[in-house]
């Protein structure tokens, strides 16, 4: 199955979903995150351009992370090390990596509705039981 960009899903946004959720990557998940993408565009095509301007936000946070873990390192060379002692203030996390974290929670969200892939979304990878 293939994902239909005849609605507002452009090609390859099946795959940037993938990597937001961070999802296995597999014949199963692609073709169930396919359909799920499908029956959002059904529901609410303005949820699915929420979810592309969600999309456009992360790969920005992704971009922030990367260039910050860079210039942490790029162009040194460790020489000479002391023991220092850290203090942990707040979370840990770093602007670029919370606000990536938060753009990840809101898309998972959307795609909550989605049960062929279970606990996945949640990040918990267990099956949800479902009742008929």
């Amino acid at each position: 199955m293939a994902l239909n960009t005849s609605g507002n899903w452009d090609l390859g946004d099946d795959q940037r979903v993938l990597r937001a959720l961070q999802l296995p990557f597999g014949a199963y998940v692609l073709t169930c995150l396919q359909k799920c993408m499908h029956e959002m565009e059904r529901i609410s095509p303005e949820a699915v351009l929420e979810v592309k301007t969600l999309l456009d936000a992360y790969d920005t946070a992704s971009e922030k992370v990367t260039e910050g873990n860079l210039g942490d390192t790029e162009g040194k060379v460790l020489t000479k090390a002391d023991v220092l002692e850290w203090t942990p203030t707040g979370n840990g996390m770093s602007g670029a990596v919370s606000e990536k974290n938060s753009i990840r929670e809101e898309i998972r969200r959307y795609f909550g509705f989605c049960s062929c892939l279970g606990g996945m979304v949640n990040g918990s990878y267990a099956t949800s039981l479902m009742r008929s």
